[in-house]
């Protein structure tokens, strides 16, 4: 018996070995780890000339041969071999052309396939099962750690797909409500998703179980203050790496879907898992980056359509990978490796928000002159095959968007740092908050407003209206309202999903939508959710304190319409229209 260049322990033995010596140490070592029931033999430079099991130990005997005989004159000399660092998906491909040139058709006899060095010295011992199991399944356990808006909607499709899910959290709320078949994240269809699938296929508990096959890790990193640098905390991570390692089988597979710096996998996962496992990376276990890509409000049907990236850290560790997400999507796109995987992540978010910094640029540019900065990027969008520009919002929110782009910059080298696109394009995003809030409040003034009496409604406070979120992480319109309440005298809050509780719990008064006008000044529309566009604007206007101010951040009104209910002072981003006048 003796240890590979792997740390596989192997049952090696010398032609000359005797039969019943050789069964005997196949017995001993039983108890080692080393695989069952075969043992490899090699000559004395360790290369492998033939294999023995007890397949071949009673065809053998069946002919006559005595257990004191040499292995050499028993054992199989022309054994299914393969290169030891091919991926599990060529060896599968190639297996029925080996087992054609032997004259074996099928594969229900086939036990054990050998992987050999470049000196064809043997370096593992794969059990057939385990290469068909990369291809089939949904038969394996998959544990989702951390149920927040990522974690649980995977868990539901999985289980929806068939798998047997457990998905876990540190939270007792979260573990509680979930168990009730109560979702704790607003998304269209995950309630009634949930409700199926609890306690069938989904199971929901406080600890991670030992039976896991799967470890999906999905816990936030929010970005936090450090020395007045925005960057991840990988704080919840390195809590559910060790819980996951602690519980960590040989052949298991831990993929990480958690938004994480580039070498975070490589670098903090895999040493973690080893650590607290025993087990090594690639060799005892299968690592890999596979990024969460959906948005919010769309995901139960985005887990099914979007490509599924994969970075692993070995060809091995992405088929095993992409065996699961198989199952959900239509694409897989095998990235070259971890780090690789975890920048294009970086790459689709933080594009997005500088995109949007253009935007938002041209509408700071825009101020002031008179005219619809929105128009003008129509305008210049119209008919133009190349780079369209995105229309400008009253800032870029959410919890991927005002993250990515700090993580991305910080992986830049210290010359290139100080002139990070990335941070540059978080700054223009940000800065529309203020941008609006002053906006707002010299609205107030022009209409003949003290805005220190005046009743301010922000109307859609979620980070995004279409498709419609509850979730308020990082809303620009939050900070809006935050900016706003310092110098207005009373400031409400509506939005369609968001509950009332947790408007509350922002800082704002709550609102209903209609028919909550009546005596307020300034109505300040911050995302784009459907059911504003449905809304009487008439009836709204009318409804308000005479002069009123009604701000568009989304140009989902007609100015015309706002302005010809009544006497009032339309606002857009960075201009504005009125009948104050006309009324005077």
């Amino acid at each position: 018996m003796t240890d590979d260049a792997h740390g596989f322990e192997l049952l090696l033995v010398g032609p000359g070995t005797t039969i019943s010596d050789t069964i005997q140490q196949q017995v001993e070592a039983s108890g080692h780890g080393t695989p069952a029931g075969i043992s490899l033999v090699v000559d004395a430079d360790g290369v492998l000339i033939g294999t023995f099991t007890d397949g071949d130990l009673r065809r053998f005997l069946a002919r006559g041969g005595a257990l004191s005989d040499t292995v050499q004159t028993a054992m199989n000399v022309d054994p299914i071999v393969f290169a030891d660092g091919g991926s599990y998906q060529s060896i599968l491909e190639r297996l029925p052309q080996e087992l054609e040139s032997r004259g074996r058709r099928a594969r229900r006899f086939l036990g054990k396939i050998v992987l050999v060095d470049g000196e064809r010295r043997p370096t593992r011992v794969l059990e057939y099962h385990e290469l068909w199991e990369q291809r089939v399944a949904t038969h394996r356990h998959v544990v989702i750690v951390g149920l927040g808006y990522v974690g649980l909607t995977l868990a539901l499709v999985l289980a929806e797909e068939g798998f047997l899910v457990t998905g876990t959290d540190v939270s007792p709320e979260v573990v509680a409500t979930l168990q009730r078949g109560e979702p704790h994240v607003h998304e269209l269809g995950l309630a009634e998703l949930l409700r199926e699938q609890i306690d069938r296929n989904l199971f929901v508990a406080s600890e991670i179980p030992r039976d896991g096959d799967v470890f999906v890790i999905t816990v936030g990193t929010p970005v936090v203050d450090m020395d007045g640098v925005s960057r991840p905390s990988l704080t919840a991570l390195d809590a559910a790496l060790r819980a996951v390692g602690s519980k960590l089988q040989r052949g298991a597979l831990v993929i990480l879907r958690s938004t994480v710096p580039i070498g975070t996998c490589r670098t903090i996962a895999a040493p973690i898992l080893e650590e607290m496992s025993g087990l090594r990376a690639g060799i005892d276990f299968h690592l890999s980056f596979a990024p969460e890509r959906t948005t919010e409000g769309q995901a139960l049907e985005e887990l099914r359509t979007l490509p599924q990236i994969i970075g692993g850290i070995n060809a091995d560790s992405v088929d095993a990978t992409a065996a699961l997400f198989r199952e959900l999507s239509p694409t897989i796109v095998r990235a070259e490796n971890l780090e690789a995987a975890e920048l294009a992540k970086l790459i689709n978010n933080s594009f997005r928000d500088l995109a949007f910094a253009f935007a938002n640029q041209i509408a700071q540019v825009a101020s002031g002159w008179g005219f619809d900065v929105v128009e003008a990027i129509r305008a210049a969008n119209r008919g133009y095959p190349r780079n369209p520009v995105p229309l400008p919002s009253p800032g870029v929110g959410g919890p991927c968007l005002t993250k990515d782009p700090y993580i991305l910059a910080a992986a830049l080298p210290d010359w290139a740092a100080p002139h990070s696109l990335f941070d540059q394009g978080r700054a223009v995003n940000d800065a529309m908050h203020g941008f609006v809030a002053r906006a707002v409040l010299q609205a107030l003034r022009d209409a003949g407003k003290d805005p220190a009496t005046s009743t301010v409604l922000i109307a859609g406070l979620a980070f995004k209206g279409h498709p419609e979120t509850g979730d308020l992480r990082g809303s620009s319109s939050l900070e809006i309202a935050a900016q706003l309440a310092p110098s207005v005298g009373r400031l409400l809050g509506h939005d369609p999903v968001v509950e009332k509780a947790d408007i509350e719990a922002a800082g704002l008064e709550p609102a209903d939508l209609p028919p909550h006008t009546s005596g307020v000044d300034a109505v300040v529309f911050l995302n784009n959710h459907l059911d504003y566009q449905r809304l009487d604007v008439f009836e709204l206007v009318r409804a308000m304190n005479p002069n009123p101010v009604f701000y568009d951040g989304w140009h989902a009104f007609r100015a015309d319409e706002v302005i010809g209910a009544r006497p009032a002072l339309y606002l857009g981003l960075g201009w504005s229209r009125s009948s104050l006048v006309a009324d005077a």
